[in-house]
């Protein structure tokens, strides 16, 4: 379960705003106009302050030079050199080598999982605007790569075998046997991909004389089939899935000398259950690899050297009290030092470590934390990286000298700044908004000050009086201690004194965070035009407020999720708005969880409920997402069960409608079955829309449309205005 899928519920349709009066839901439409400033699809020049912007609309097929310090386009590809055996080659995905003389274009693309895909692939040699195919059979590639001297591309084909290809030669070579339906050389599969590592599993060494890669055994984990009915004759798909429990896939990495000589298995323990999320190069004949305990209460470093196939442990962190994090910014330095983010003083911060874990220089501390590391400035020993330290609430820009010295916030306006450093490091693209802000994108130095503006919210045909604003709100949980946060948005039409119905979107999983201080103006507002007060906040156990906060969702995810969410609702009851017999909750994935978890478990606040492809049962999820946050179910059965929202299936007394896609491959629509299985023998009422063949995310021919339109009139029907 990716907490991306949280970002883009929040932000759906905020590309422009809903309008539209009460209409049976087949009829709902949306009338958008807010223009939001966006750059385009983009990448930067290598080794350069300038990005490679793709066209759009009738300039879509050509690619140009952008200097945004001076505001100049020129162009850099026009269409022509796209061309091959006479036809135009259609741009899906693009890429550079290392030092920008090559350009690796994907230009089809068919997913397998939620971020790997398949896709047929050409090579285009900038300086000689020439484009050939990678490989003579170019179709079917996966994880497509350029060698780090541009002799080589590399890939892997269908048979989950690693390939080579020659680009001077225009020869292939194939570099492992081995693969098969259970053998995965190169990639990772399911449940690497959604939770831990990605798809990538293949890593080439600076010199380009060897890959360091994966072979990651599925054959005893359990197989998961999937059914696509809209076929004449109905097919079956399976996906290696993991369940809470089961057996996981085996790891073993190799390293593989691309010139022949065969290839060497690193001395890690392959039979252990643990994982192995992370590897990288030191340098030409030094492996780190990360060793992952199965619980994630401690994470360890594996040093390699290929030649002489000599190991030693190194860097450790551990949590015991709930789980150790992965950070994907972590970097190793030139200088041997490893960059990372840990919690060991009870917040994200940054550490430089030796490899042996005898020296450690904390970079930042302090009652806040870091979310990422943006960019090391190795030769002046500047580290940048956002935090919430101005406010938990905020997301800015920092910079810090090596030895915690001269900290520096970079992003001075007040919001959540999402930040793009140049190769270079020294500037960045700074796109940010707030609640009285609407997104804006600037230019700027590394050092903070604004070179130039790049784009503005177009407010000229709209009126912000039809903007409902919310407020930042926050109240005591049951200890009367702890404060927590949320955010409240009130109908358009709002009179004081007037009672409304409350609409609840939640998520709620551990170590998450759904309360910013940014721009809303997405399907809350429609919500809000409509006559519902619409209420967030963040429970015990979220994110951004250290380490003994987060890890009280460890053990038992309902806690504390079931209990804050009451004493909000309450505090809202209280305030004289809300009508206490209108409330309702919403919400997609974990957030379809925590809406059947609030009619459920908190039947006697929540009267209507709309959960999209909800995980019910936790058992039914994937060992490293579920056993991350609640241990084994061997281990831990009472904290299962109490998670568990058919547990409080007999307590449902209002109506709740679920919403999955049959071929969901990630919360599986096994979920939705057994909630209403368990509905049936607790004789509860129950509603349900499934979607035919459609994925988690529930897209395709209108079908995102439908989904929300559905929702819409759900709640207009049993949670009515007035």
């Amino acid at each position: 379960m990716n907490s991306r899928i949280l970002l883009i519920l929040l932000t759906f349709i905020s590309c422009r705003l809903l309008h539209g009066d009460p209409r049976p839901w087949w009829e709902v439409s949306y009338d958008l106009e807010i223009d939001y400033p966006r750059l385009g699809d983009y990448k930067w020049q290598p080794g350069k302050d300038k990005l490679i912007l793709r066209g759009s609309g009738v300039n879509r097929k050509s690619f140009y030079l952008v200097d945004l310090a001076l505001g100049d386009t020129t162009v850099y590809l026009d269409s022509s050199v796209f061309n091959h055996g006479g036809s135009y080659v259609p741009i899906v995905k693009w890429s550079f080598s290392k030092d920008g003389s090559l350009m690796l274009i994907q230009s089809q693309r068919d997913r397998i999982w939620r971020h790997s895909n398949t896709g047929t692939y050409y090579l285009l040699d900038i300086e000689k605007r020439s484009l050939t195919k990678v490989s003579e059979q170019n179709d079917m590639l996966r994880n497509v790569k350029i060698s780090p001297d541009n002799r080589w591309v590399s890939y892997v084909r269908t048979d989950n075998n690693l390939y080579a290809f020659n680009i001077k030669r225009k020869r292939e070579k194939k570099l492992t046997r081995t693969g098969s339906e259970t053998i995965l050389n190169g990639h990772y599969g399911w449940v690497y991909e959604e939770e831990l590592s990605g798809f990538d599993g293949y890593r080439w060494s600076p010199n380009s004389k060897h890959i360091a890669y994966v072979q990651e055994d599925q054959s005893q984990v359990g197989r998961f089939s999937m059914v696509d009915e809209l076929q004449l004759y109905p097919k079956v798909e399976e996906v290696f899935y993991p369940k809470a429990g089961s057996t996981n896939p085996k790891i073993r990495v190799a390293v593989i000398n691309v010139q022949g000589g065969g290839k060497k298995f690193i001395k890690i323990d392959s039979e252990a259950d643990v994982y192995y999320p992370w590897f990288e190069w030191y340098d030409n004949e030094k492996l780190w690899i990360m060793r992952l305990e199965r619980l994630q209460k401690q994470w360890q470093m594996i040093y390699a050297d290929i030649i002489s196939s000599k190991t030693m442990s190194g860097i450790r962190e551990t949590d015991r009290g709930g789980w150790v994090e992965l950070h994907e910014t972590s970097q190793i330095l030139s200088n041997g030092l490893f960059a990372h983010i840990s919690e060991r003083d009870g917040y994200q911060h940054i550490y430089l470590e030796r490899p042996n874990g005898r020296f450690t220089v904390p970079v930042t501390s302090g009652q806040w934390e870091v979310k990422q590391i943006v960019h090391v400035d190795e030769k002046n020993e500047i580290v940048y990286f956002t935090s919430n330290k101005r406010s938990v609430l905020e997301n800015h820009l920092y910079s810090v000298r090596f030895d915690g010295t001269g900290m520096k916030i970079l992003t001075p306006e007040p919001g959540f700044h999402r930040i793009t450093m140049s190769p270079s490091g020294h500037s960045f693209i700074d796109s940010y908004s707030s609640i009285d802000q609407p997104p804006v994108i600037v230019y700027r130095k590394n050092d903070g000050t604004l070179i130039r503006r790049l784009g503005d919210t177009d407010l000229s045909s709209f009126n912000l009086n039809n903007i409902s604003k919310p407020s930042i709100v926050r109240f005591l949980a049951d200890d009367s201690e702890t404060v927590l946060n949320g955010i409240v948005t009130l109908p358009q039409d709002y009179e004081k004194g007037k009672k409304y119905p409350l609409l609840v979107y939640g998520y709620g999983m551990p170590g998450t965070q759904i309360v910013w201080n940014r721009w809303q103006a997405g399907f809350q507002q429609f919500l809000a035009k409509e006559g519902y007060i619409v209420f967030s906040m963040d429970s015990r156990g979220m994110s951004g407020r250290g380490r003994d906060f987060k890890n009280l969702s460890y053990g038992d995810m309902a806690k504390y999720l079931a209990k804050d969410q009451a004493t909000g609702v309450r505090w809202l009851i209280d305030k004289g708005y809300v009508e206490k017999d209108k409330i309702g909750a919403w919400g997609w994935s974990g957030g379809g969880y925590f809406t059947c978890l609030m009619l459920t478990k908190n039947a006697d606040l929540f009267s209507v409920g709309v959960a999209v492809a909800p995980v019910t049962d936790f058992r039914l999820y994937d060992t490293a997402y579920t056993e991350r946050y609640l241990g084994l179910p061997q281990d831990n059965q009472s904290g299962y069960d109490s998670t568990s929202t058919i547990t409080y299936v007999d307590r449902l007394r209002g109506k709740l409608m679920l919403m999955h896609g049959t071929h969901d491959d990630n919360v599986h629509a096994q979920n939705t079955t057994k909630f209403v299985e368990a509905c049936i023998r607790a004789d509860k009422p129950i509603d349900v829309m499934y979607y035919p063949s459609r994925n988690h995310g529930i897209y395709g021919h209108n079908a995102t449309k439908h989904v929300y339109k559905k929702l819409f009139e759900y709640f207009r029907l049993h949670l009515k205005i007035g």
